[in-house]
């Protein structure tokens, strides 16, 4: 195969995942347009619209979207880790979507976005699209609960290794200031 062809097939791959998010996205937005809570079911359809593996097709193929086997991650760093099975693994999207449900509900929403996308990536609940699906959950949490911000954008966030110190902190900061930008933008239009 020529690198011009790997290169197109690389391309339309890319497109692929770009479409998918989209509609992942627009399903996510109405979620909490609705104000409809996001639970581990509508997480998992969610995360099939990513993969391109509809809950039903997963069900009747016996097949799971959720990660039942130990992974070894290629980290931005360079390093690698490996993660071991999970003892439940919508048990543990279950425990964080109802801790990120408490924080906005008490009015952070941006502490609740943030959570919920550090714990999604960093245990890896699903086989594939760990980070696709935690930046969905964080902009659900930040659209529903006023503090609406591009998902694109939050896609687009540069990400360093959640497990260094200080990177963290760094992604409640930026998307803070994410949120501050679209408040004043959102202001500015209104007016």
């Amino acid at each position: 195969m020529s690198s011009e062809t790997d290169g197109s097939s690389v391309s339309l791959f890319k497109q692929l995942e770009v479409t998918r998010f989209d509609r992942a996205l627009s399903a996510t937005e109405t979620l909490a347009q609705n104000r409809s809570l996001l639970t581990t079911m509508e997480l998992e359809r969610l995360n099939g619209i990513l993969v391109g593996k509809p809950i039903e097709t997963s069900a009747h193929s016996g097949t799971s979207l959720w990660r039942d086997s130990p992974v070894t991650l290629s980290l931005p760093s360079g390093r690698t880790e490996t993660l071991s099975i999970l003892r439940d693994p919508k048990l543990t999207a279950r425990e964080h979507l109802h801790e990120a449900t408490e924080l906005a509900e008490n009015g952070h929403a941006i502490d609740a976005a943030v959570s919920v996308y550090v714990k999604f990536v960093l245990s890896h609940v699903f086989k594939d699209a760990n980070r696709r699906t935690a930046v969905l959950a964080a902009h659900y949490f930040l659209s529903r609960y006023g503090a609406p911000l591009s998902g694109l954008a939050l896609h687009e966030i540069g990400l360093g290794d959640l497990r260094e110190a200080g990177q963290i902190d760094a992604l409640k900061e930026t998307i803070s200031q994410m949120a501050k930008f679209a408040a004043k933008r959102k202001k500015t239009d209104l007016t």
